[in-house]
């Protein structure tokens, strides 16, 4: 029993751990707009002034957008970054005319009211994927107080634990020593006895 609950917490500290790292991946990789981007995906969640842009999506969703600038032609949906208020949000359109297309460089006319051009270094990508409610749960984790109960503090539990096991270790380690040492002394007593016994029975011969 007791090894199948050493087994069982050794599993949780692992998974405590690939989710620390995951999240704290998630805080640390964002890019100059402002949103979580690792590798070629960018992670989006959606709120409410998030949502007026993209009717697609519901608050507290999660949008996924690969990118893959070299594969965007004349029709196709895409998603980039633009600039309201004077912050970045995240807007889609349609691709009218690509207007510029030279080396990894592009400018896109979209198909939107105002005619919006954009070039690639506002493009997010194309494909797209949409996972509704997994949004608000990154947001409470990557908030402050979301970060310190649910990051810092397994972190901080696995620590205490690891030292509590330490000093069980090195108790119970001491206790074996002392139980050993005593256990020998009496038989180095002895051995020391017959020694004496045996060297007397020589000097009477």
């Amino acid at each position: 029993m007791k090894k199948f609950l050493k087994g069982l917490w050794g599993l949780v500290e692992v998974i405590i751990i690939i989710y620390v790292i995951c999240m704290t991946a998630f805080l640390l990789c964002k890019n100059k707009y402002g949103f979580t981007q690792i590798g070629d995906m960018t992670y989006i969640t959606i709120n409410e002034h998030l949502q007026s842009y993209l009717p697609e999506t519901k608050e507290n969703d999660l949008l996924m957008v690969k990118q893959n600038n070299k594969d965007i032609n004349v029709g196709d949906k895409i998603y980039y970054y633009a600039v309201e208020n004077n912050e970045y949000v995240i807007k889609t359109a349609h691709v009218k005319e690509i207007v510029i297309s030279e080396d990894d460089m592009a400018l896109y006319q979209l198909d939107d009211e105002a005619k919006t051009t954009i070039a690639t270094t506002r493009v997010i990508g194309k494909y797209s994927a949409i996972y509704h409610n997994i949004g608000g749960v990154l947001d409470v984790l990557q908030s402050r107080i979301g970060f310190l109960l649910l990051v810092i503090l397994p972190i901080l539990l696995i620590f205490m634990y690891q030292i509590y096991a330490l000093i069980i270790v090195i108790k119970y380690g001491e206790e074996e020593l002392q139980e050993k040492s005593s256990s020998d002394k009496p038989q180095a007593n002895n051995n020391n006895k017959d020694k004496k016994k045996k060297k007397e029975e020589i000097e009477l011969l």
